[in-house]
């Protein structure tokens, strides 16, 4: 050390050159004075000592932000390494507690749902404070941090009255033994809000404008990484859903392979004539459980239940055999009606585990096929086939006597039924034959074939919906089209040969039409219906179409007729119409309004208007033949 004779500004830069403690810069100062230095050397030692002070804290300052910048990049090294939400919270928090030298800090999340800030992270010593805690939106720092969108911090929270407190949030802080506290902002990048973050001291401490932009600094770098995360994290729970999806979609396509090939299982033993124990042991072992069948009449058990599987309950009437039902009844048992032409009782399945949705399907084909291999037992194949020959042949006597044999086999032909022809795209194989057997024993039918189609009578009221069931069991079982024409409702048996001329007429206008693999009925070929009924309803038809402006016409004395003739005539021109009829094409416009509202929008659509065509012209030669009959 020099002597204080020698001091100068120079003895200064020695000291900041040693990194000398802050105490040794008003040293030389006191030496001076002591050794009697001139006023002159005093006050430049001051200046000096001053200046180095300056400089000294300049150099402190920017150690500081060396060591604040490094603090950040380690954060952001390990935000990269962060593979899931959780993780890059927990290095959030840490972080920003050691950051700024801090006891606790916490991080709260918007929850889209209720729009709130819910604590999902804190690092340090908590007590009162619990993950999942609601952060109220009407007071604390975060209000103030959010409207400011910058951090906003107090000495001591509870004794600051310049806080809008919250009673929720207060208690948490008197927990928490919290002093001093420090609310930061976190935004998305499009500058919705994403949360908040909190640190906090249990002593009381004043923050300096170098902390607060530290703060803010940490929050701008944090925020990023926090909604990457969260949006990877939605993107993760999306693939998962997707997989969920697949899963199920798989599942699904092995139970409709396990339907498809337990029906064809069923379908082999029922055409195999296999015997009651047999089926219901293949049923168990397609369900993984114990089966047997009470008969409804006799309430005797066939199946598991004989072999001593446990007692079986008691066979319900009414109710208990409603079509193609399937129940659970406890105790790990599930029941399905047998139905088919009658109620012949129910099959029961006893198993550990309950039935899956795409079990339950299976359940109910083992029991319809119960129901055709019971109704198979009843009649020869041959022989219901030769019934409904009978019935079409219409002979004097026989068929009365198909009628009775048709009673015994629970078919009452004095309710509708529908005579349905089906003709496949190669001709009649065994593989058909044997469909169309098990389809009508199903349905509770007759069936049989002529030639390269096959004949149903099903029971039923709307053609249309009958054929459709045909071409949809058809493609079921066999994977192919089939052209179906189906005529009906019918609920006399003499009326079956009339049927079946109707229904194969269908059938060979839609080959005619190029429409095969189709299924239709009369009723939806539009007014080839006529041309196709054994009696010529041309009165029927002419109601059926233009029926409503006819009425409207008489009761009213209008010429809707007429205006719609000369539309048509016009090809579509109200001005023209106009024209011949001699009134505006307002009036003309007006009166199609009409029209429209009496016959609906069809009339205007080609297939439609075809008919109201027909209809009219039908309509008018019919009038000119009536004139000049008349004296």
């Amino acid at each position: 050390m020099r002597e204080p004779t020698d001091l100068d500004a120079s003895t200064y830069l020695e000291l900041l050159a040693s990194e000398a403690a802050p105490s040794a810069f008003s040293r030389p100062v006191a030496a001076a004075r002591a050794a009697g230095a001139p006023d002159e050397t005093v006050a430049s030692l001051r200046r000096a000592e001053r200046l180095a002070e300056d400089v000294r804290s300049l150099f402190e300052k920017r150690r500081r932000r060396t060591a604040d910048l490094s603090v950040l990049l380690d954060t952001a090294r390990d935000l990269l390494g962060a593979d899931d939400v959780e993780t890059v919270l927990r290095v959030v928090t840490r972080r920003m507690r050691t950051l700024l030298s801090l006891d606790m800090s916490y991080i709260g999340l918007r929850d889209p749902a209720s729009g709130g800030n819910v604590v999902r992270a804190a690092d340090g010593h908590t007590s009162g404070l619990t993950l999942g805690f609601r952060i109220p939106d009407d007071g604390g720092l975060g209000a103030s941090a959010s409207s400011h969108d910058a951090p906003f911090s107090t000495a001591d929270y509870l004794a600051d009255p310049d806080i809008r407190h919250s009673p929720d949030i207060d208690r948490v802080v008197q927990a928490e033994g919290l002093r001093a506290v420090i609310a930061v902002p976190l935004r998305h990048p499009d500058g919705s809000s994403l949360g908040l973050l909190y640190a906090g001291s249990r002593e009381v401490r004043h923050f300096g404008s170098d902390e607060n932009a530290l703060a803010g600094e940490f929050g701008q770098l944090v925020a990023g990484a926090i909604g990457k995360s969260l949006k990877l994290q939605q993107i993760q729970a999306e693939v998962d859903e997707l997989r969920a999806d697949v899963r199920r979609a798989e599942d699904e396509r092995e139970g409709v392979w396990r339907l498809r090939d337990s029906q064809r299982t069923l379908l082999e033993l029922v055409l195999a004539k296999a015997d009651i124990e047999r089926f219901l042991a293949l049923v168990g072992q397609l369900l993984g459980g114990t089966v047997w069948f009470e008969d409804r009449a006799s309430g005797e058990s066939s199946g598991a239940a004989r072999q001593g599987a446990g007692p079986a309950p008691a066979v319900p009437t009414g109710d208990g055999y409603k079509d193609e039902a399937v129940a659970e009844e406890g105790d790990g048992r599930w029941v399905c009606a047998v139905r088919g032409a009658v109620e012949y009782g129910r099959l029961l399945l006893s198993r550990k585990d309950p039935l899956t949705d795409l079990e339950i399907p299976v359940l109910r084909s083992c029991a319809q096929a119960l129901a055709v291999l019971l109704q198979s037992q009843a009649a020869d194949p041959e022989q219901r086939d030769h019934f409904l020959d009978a019935l079409l042949a219409a002979q004097p006597g026989v068929t009365q006597l198909a009628m009775k044999r048709t009673q015994s086999l629970g078919i009452d032909l004095r309710r509708p039924h529908v005579v349905a022809v089906a003709r496949p795209e190669g001709g009649l194989t065994d593989q058909d034959l044997a469909w169309a057997t098990v389809h009508a024993r199903v349905e509770g039918g007759l069936k049989s074939h002529r030639g390269d189609h096959v004949v149903l009578l099903l029971p039923g009221a709307d053609p249309s919906a009958v054929a459709q069931s045909v071409a949809d069991s058809y493609l079921s079982a066999t994977g192919q089209v089939i052209t179906v024409g189906a005529a009906g409702p019918g609920t006399d048996p003499a009326a079956s040969p009339g049927l079946y001329k109707q229904a194969i007429r269908c059938l060979d206008t839609l080959t005619v039409l190029g429409a095969t693999g189709r299924a239709a009925s009369p009723k939806d070929l539009g007014f080839l219906e006529l041309l196709l009924a054994d009696e010529r309803d041309v009165e029927g038809f002419i109601g059926s179409v233009i029926g409503p402006l006819l009425e409207y016409d008489g009761r009213r004395s209008a010429d809707l007729v007429t205006t719609l003739e000369a539309y048509y005539a016009a090809n579509g021109s109200p001005t023209r119409a106009g024209e011949h009829l001699f009134v505006h094409a307002n009036t003309v416009a007006r009166r199609l309004e009409r029209i429209g509202e009496l016959l609906g929008e069809r009339w205007q659509e080609p297939a439609g208007a075809l008919e109201v065509q027909l209809a009219l012209r039908l309509h008018r030669v019919r009038e000119s033949l009536g004139t000049a009959d008349t004296p």
